[in-house]
C-alpha cells in the first residue's frame, strides 16, 4: 500500500491526469501483489455495471437540456424581481438562482457558468464590486452538488451502499443552511458598501415571472416527488427528467431543436465520459482498499486516539478539506469513501449524515485555490485573473465553512427529512 500511495503521489506531482494516476498506481500495485491484469480490468468494468450509476449521465443530460432549452433567463428574472428591491438584491437573487439551478443540474461548474454569465455582468453594471460579485457566484455554485439531485450523492451512495434517495432528501436542509448563510453574508456586505437596489416590482410582475419559471421550478418537485412517492427510483427519475427537459425545451421555451440538441448530446456525453472514466479508474483502488482491510486498520489506529464521534467528524473535515484542494470531487470521493464510511459507521455516525459531510467538504475544494475547478471556469468566463479571484473568494469560503460546521455537528439537518418521509 505504501508503494501504491507513493506511485499515486508521484504521478500527480509530474502532472499526470488524475485518471492516469489512479490507473497507473493500481497497475503497479497489481503487478507487485501478483494480481492478474484480467482481474484489474474486470474490476474496472464491474464498477460501472451498476443501475444506480446510470443516473449520472442521465442527470447530466437533463441539466444540459434544460440549460440549452432556455430556462436560465426566466429563472434569473424571477429571482431578480423577487429579491431585487432588497439591499444587495442582485446578489441574493444570484444565490436563489443558483439554488434553483442546483435542483436541476446537480453540478457546481455548470451552475457557476450558467448563472454567472447572466448575473455577474448584471451586478457589475449595477455598481457592485466585480470581485465580490464573482466570488459570491463561485461560492453559491457549491449549492449544486448539495441540493438534490446531486452527482456526488449518487457516487457516494453506490460506493458506500447507502440509499441515494435518502441522500437526496437529506441534502435539502444542508443546502438551505448554506444558501441562507451566504445571503446573510452578502446582505451585510451590501449594506456596508451601499450597493444599489432595484425598484420594488409589482405583484403582477412577480406572478408573471413565477409563471414563466414554473417549468424550471417543477423539475425538482417532479424528481423528489416521484422518488418519495415510490413511483420511480433515483435512476428512473433521471430518465424522466430527461424526457421532461426535452418536452419543456421544445414545446414551452421552444429553444431546443435538432441542431442544438446534437450539441447538447455531445457536451453531456463528454462530461459524463469524463466522470465515468474517473470512477472506472478508481474501482481497482477501492477493491485493493477492501482486500487489504485498510478501513479496519484505520479504525484500529483511530481508536487509539479517540472514539468520540465529534472528534472523528472534526478529523474527517480537516482531512477532507486538505485532500479536496489538489484533487477533484469525483476522484477524491471514490478514494476516501471506502475508508471513511466504515470508520463513521464504527463510531455510530449516520451514513447519510456522513455522506453529506464528505460530499460538502469535497465540493468546497472546487472553490479553494489554486486548482478549484469552479474558480478556473469563472475566470475563463469573466476574464478575471485567478490570483484576483483567489483573494476575493476567501470570505465567502469561510462562510461556507461555517455552514459546514453547522451541518457537521447538527446531524438532525441531514437525517430529519429521510426519517420523516422515508422511514429511513
Amino acid at each position: 500500500m505504501s508503494i501504491f500511495l507513493t506511485t499515486f503521489v508521484v504521478l500527480l506531482c509530474i502532472s499526470a491526469p488524475i485518471v492516469v494516476a489512479l490507473g497507473g498506481c493500481s497497475l503497479v500495485y497489481a503487478l507487485i501483489r501478483g494480481v492478474s491484469t484480467t482481474q484489474v480490468i474486470q474490476t474496472i468494468f464491474g464498477g460501472l455495471v451498476s443501475f444506480p450509476m446510470l443516473a449520472i449521465p442521465l442527470f447530466m443530460l437533463a441539466g444540459n437540456l434544460m440549460n440549452e432549452g432556455g430556462i436560465t433567463k426566466d429563472m434569473v428574472r424571477f429571482a431578480r424581481l423577487l429579491l431585487g428591491h432588497i439591499r444587495g438584491g442582485l446578489g441574493l437573487a444570484t444565490i436563489l438562482a443558483c439554488g434553483i439551478f442546483a435542483a436541476i443540474t446537480g453540478a457546481a461548474v455548470a451552475c457557476a457558468v450558467a448563472i454567472g454569465m447572466v448575473m455577474i455582468p448584471a451586478m457589475v453594471k449595477a455598481g457592485y464590486d466585480e470581485d465580490n460579485a464573482t466570488a459570491l457566484t463561485a461560492a453559491a455554485s457549491c449549492l449544486g452538488p448539495i441540493i438534490p439531485p446531486s452527482i456526488p450523492f449518487i457516487i457516494y451512495g453506490v460506493t458506500a451502499n447507502v440509499s441515494i434517495a435518502a441522500l437526496f432528501v437529506g441534502g435539502v436542509f444542508p443546502g438551505l443552511v448554506m444558501a441562507i448563510l451566504l445571503m446573510v453574508y452578502f446582505y451585510i456586505v451590501a449594506v456596508k458598501r451601499q450597493y444599489p437596489v432595484d425598484p420594488r416590482a409589482r405583484v403582477k410582475e412577480v406572478i408573471v415571472a413565477a409563471f414563466k419559471a414554473i417549468p424550471a421550478l417543477f423539475m425538482p418537485v417532479l424528481i423528489l416527488g416521484g422518488i418519495l412517492s415510490g413511483v420511480f427510483t433515483p435512476t428512473e427519475a433521471a430518465g424522466v427528467s430527461c424526457i421532461y427537459a426535452v418536452l419543456v425545451g421544445v414545446f414551452i421555451y421552444r429553444k431546443l431543436n435538432l441542431k442544438n440538441s446534437l450539441d447538447v448530446l455531445l457536451k453531456a456525453g463528454l462530461e459524463s465520459g469524463m466522470v465515468m472514466l474517473l470512477i472506472a479508474s478508481s474501482e481497482p483502488f477501492a477493491w485493493f482498499v477492501a482486500v487489504d482491510q485498510i478501513p479496519q486498520f484505520v479504525i484500529e489506529q483511530i481508536s487509539h486516539i479517540t472514539t468520540a464521534p465529534w472528534m472523528i467528524l472534526l478529523l474527517s473535515n480537516i482531512f477532507l478539506i486538505i485532500i479536496g484542494i489538489p484533487i477533484e470531487t469525483v476522484p477524491a470521493l471514490v478514494i476516501v469513501t471506502p475508508v471513511l464510511a466504515p470508520v463513521a459507521a464504527h463510531v455510530g455516525i449516520d451514513p447519510v449524515h456522513m455522506g453529506i459531510v464528505i460530499c460538502l467538504n469535497l465540493v468546497l475544494g472546487l472553490i479553494t485555490p489554486p486548482v478549484g475547478a469552479v474558480l478556473f471556469s469563472v475566470c475563463g468566463m469573466t476574464g478575471m485573473s485567478l490570483d484576483r479571484l483567489s483573494r476575493a473568494i476567501w470570505v465567502p469560503f469561510i462562510v461556507t465553512l461555517v455552514a459546514l460546521a453547522i451541518i457537521t455537528y447538527i446531524p438532525w439537518l441531514s437525517t430529519f427529512l429521510p426519517r420523516l418521509l422515508m422511514s429511513y
